[in-house]
């Protein structure tokens, strides 16, 4: 007799598809303190300029993605459990930590503020929550969050930049065991300066920086953008014509502010920063600029004959 087929999980699939519906699928405005660290300045500056399709996350991810912001809120509990002060709100706002940099293009979102901290009660700390699996979290425990974590080293310097704070805690939940680990980490004004001038750069510069060509290209989003001959999504931020300004985007030929709606919608005069055609500029016409694409064919930006 044939094998019967493996049965479909419907409701699996129903949840999964809840959340997909539930996502938000804005795009974030700014160039995000988590990701600093990021090893390859090009792909900040391609991330922060849309230039690449943003992942698409299943459902199974963006459950994934909620347990992590559910573990923040449970390992705040244990710290206060403990007996340390956590302030995961500005009393000022009644919001979310919120520091920004560079014209309100470079932001970030803390975890809390703790006092009473055992091992320095008398110094306040930053607080960045982190979950991880087996393999990340013994590597974790066995190096440090500054060597096997450099990303969220990166975020903390940050973030004591920014607040004034001298000292973090970075708190990591093995999710396979919930084995929980603390490490206190100092503020280093060398590697925070560098950080926003990292940022400053990436988010002012005209045109993307080199590539980076690393193994870690082959798993790359934007890979297909940098690399491989895509187009360059059409949106304000692609286009010559617009510019970062301190508090939002300016289109130059239009002389005007844009609203994320404006810059994500893009318009009929877009013309693409030149590097994010793939092939080489050869000739102006009028408005319209001609190029040599990497396959031989002729294109013209602005589709003129």
């Amino acid at each position: 007799m044939p094998e019967l087929p493996d049965p479909i999980q419907h409701t699996v699939a129903a949840i999964y598809a809840a959340y997909e519906r539930a996502a938000d699928r804005d795009e974030r405005t700014y160039l995000g303190a988590s990701i600093i660290g990021e090893s390859c300045e090009r792909k900040l500056w391609l991330t922060f300029r849309w230039a690449f399709e943003p992942e698409n996350f299943s459902g199974r991810m963006l459950r994934l993605f909620e347990t992590g912001h559910e573990e923040e809120a449970r390992i705040i509990e244990d710290l206060g459990a403990a007996g340390i002060i956590v302030w995961d709100r500005d009393p000022e706002t009644g919001e979310q930590w919120e520091v920004e940099e560079v014209g309100g293009h470079f932001r970030g979102h803390l975890d809390g503020i703790a006092a009473r901290v055992p091992e320095a009660p008398g110094t306040r700390h930053l607080i960045e929550i982190k979950t991880h699996n087996e393999k990340s979290y013994k590597e974790l425990v066995s190096k440090g969050v500054a060597a096997s974590k450099p990303m969220h080293f990166a975020q903390m310097q940050v973030y004591m930049h920014l607040t004034g704070l001298q000292r973090a805690l970075y708190v990591a939940v093995n999710k396979n065991t919930d084995e929980l680990y603390a490490e206190r980490v100092a503020y280093d004004m060398g590697a925070a300066t560098a950080l926003l001038g990292r940022a400053s750069r990436v988010i002012n510069a005209p045109r993307p920086p080199a590539p980076l060509v690393t193994w870690a290209c082959d798993f790359c989003p934007a890979r297909g953008v940098c690399q491989d001959g895509v187009f360059a999504r059409r949106n304000c931020r692609t286009c010559i014509y617009s510019t970062p300004a301190p508090g939002g985007w300016v289109c130059e030929l239009q002389d005007r502010e844009l609203t994320a709606r404006d810059q994500q919608a893009g318009c009929p005069s877009h013309r693409y920063i030149p590097d994010l055609v793939p092939g080489e500029q050869v000739d102006v016409k009028g408005d319209d600029v001609v190029y040599l694409l990497r396959s031989g064919a002729s294109w013209v930006d602005g589709g003129a004959a």
